[in-house]
């Protein structure tokens, strides 16, 4: 163990500060320790330490696959404690080669990985609760009793919303901000109040796909209009939408000239003659094309149609 103690500086020890005897300390911190290259030379550490790659703060066990803080503390007891010390015996019985191993257990791990996005991404697509990962994981591995994949499954409906949420959400709406940012499109907006009485303004971007050949309607935002008291007694106002719709763009580094199109509802606020968001569009985008939905016209002529219609 000198070995690993002559590898660890005083710099990277806790850090604090001691105040006068009778005053509180101002600072009582601890230093993050970041992984260091030379800690896989050592002898205990070199057949099963890796780095994280997009954490170097973390380390991680090739034998025991999982990540832990990339504190000298940490790993020393991780290396004596009895999880770790059954699967290296189980490791270096197996026939294969240590690296050949450890490349095998790599493998598997980005496999289940990515079965996980993809069962994720299923009940994404047609919108089944996520309460049911709770139990789909479990009839999986019962199902599959063979397969590592199944067996090393963690699944459960708050993983599978996180998934869906900062992984697969978060590169879809990458993947379309690049779309837009070289390519015109329309935008598409609704208001809508839910269960909980929020006011929310949900936009749609429509436009050309140069990757799938086709045109493509796909979701942008979902904005709460009311964040404060005051802006709920001001309502949700002409103004108020126009400001949220460009700024939701803006945000996102879009550019404004691409705008050519804008549909809604046909009520005031959005297709008035003045006032409206649909007289801001022409205004601040000459040449824009207006577009009232085609569901709600219809609806209004087959009204006016069905006035000329007997009462009996």
């Amino acid at each position: 163990m000198d070995s690993i103690d002559s590898m660890y500086d005083v710099s990277d020890m806790e850090s604090t500060t001691k105040a006068p005897r009778g005053e509180q300390s101002s600072s009582l911190s601890h230093r993050k320790q970041k992984f260091r290259d030379e800690w896989r030379t050592i002898k205990q550490f070199k057949n099963w330490l890796e780095p994280v790659p997009d954490n170097h703060l973390k380390a991680y066990c090739c034998y025991c696959r999982l990540q832990m803080v990339s504190e000298l503390t940490t790993l020393k007891k991780h290396m004596n404690s009895m999880k770790h010390i059954n699967a290296a015996k189980s490791i270096s019985g197996m026939k294969t080669g240590l690296f050949s191993t450890t490349t095998a257990i790599r493998k598997d791990d980005e496999a289940i990985k990515r079965a996980e996005l993809k069962i994720c991404g299923f009940i994404a697509e047609h919108n089944i609760s996520f309460n049911s990962m709770d139990h789909l994981t479990q009839v999986l591995k019962d199902a599959f009793p063979d397969s590592k994949i199944a067996q090393g499954l963690h699944l459960g409906r708050t993983k599978s919303t996180n998934i869906v949420k900062n992984v697969i959400g978060q590169n879809h709406k990458i993947d379309l901000i690049n779309d837009i940012k070289q390519t015109n499109f329309s935008i598409i907006i609704d208001e809508s109040t839910d269960v909980g009485t929020l006011k929310t303004l949900c936009i749609c971007i429509r436009y050309f796909n140069t990757k799938q050949n086709k045109i493509e309607s796909k979701f942008w935002d979902l904005i709460q209009l009311f964040k404060d008291g005051n802006s709920a007694n001001e309502g949700a106002t002409a103004i108020r939408i126009y400001d949220e719709v460009l700024n939701s763009l803006r945000k996102e580094g879009v550019p404004l000239e691409n705008v050519t199109g804008f549909a809604s509802d046909g009520c005031n606020t959005m297709m008035g003659q003045w006032n409206s968001v649909s007289s801001r569009f022409k205004e601040d985008f000459p040449g824009v094309m207006i577009q009232k939905c085609i569901c709600h016209s219809l609806a209004l002529c087959a009204s006016e149609a069905c006035k000329v219609l007997p009462r009996r």
